[in-house]
């Protein structure tokens, strides 16, 4: 039988550079420490707190992914500056805040969609398309979360206007 190759453990970005909370945050908790899963594992941990927000009112959402956007720029732009790495591929919660946020537009087209969503996000955002090569140049924390914001919102929006045709058609 073949054996399934562990998950290498990856050593936190910043590590003495920065205080412990701005890399644990930037990792989503150590998601990020955790290869080749990375931001498929930091993405699949938030499912179930995007499952409980189905019975809170509509603005939680994205108040939710604003502030972990916000928290992303910042932890983001202290390890550029603290390493010289601009997108360290162990960063991942620029892909939770997208996540989130693009989680708050497929609402409407049904909770149903989000591992699909998830799947064709994170898949995306490994080919890194244009316009989002372009978004990723901007200075710091700035491309390292627009990037995927930007995806995020697209795929979003593609997803909520095919539920509307499919509602549409059958309904």
């Amino acid at each position: 039988m073949g054996q399934f190759p562990l998950p290498e453990l990856l050593d936190p970005p910043g590590a003495g550079l920065v205080p412990v909370w701005t890399w644990l945050v930037a990792t989503w908790f150590g998601a990020g420490l955790l290869a080749p899963f990375r931001a498929g594992l930091a993405v699949f941990a938030v499912l179930p707190l995007l499952a409980l927000a189905i019975a809170l009112p509509r603005y939680v959402l994205p108040a939710l992914g604003a502030l972990v956007f916000l928290l992303g720029l910042h932890v983001s732009s202290e390890l550029d500056l603290a390493t010289g790495i601009k997108d360290d591929r162990r960063i991942v919660i620029d892909e939770v805040a997208a996540f989130i946020l693009g989680a708050a537009i497929i609402r409407q087209a049904g909770w149903k969609m989000l591992v699909p969503f998830a799947a064709i996000f994170l898949f995306l955002d490994r080919l890194k398309p244009w316009p989002l090569a372009y978004v990723e140049q901007l200075p710091s924390g700035w491309g390292v979360m627009l990037d995927d914001l930007v995806l995020a919102i697209a795929v979003g929006v593609a997803f909520a206007g095919i539920q509307a045709l499919m509602t549409r058609r059958t309904g």
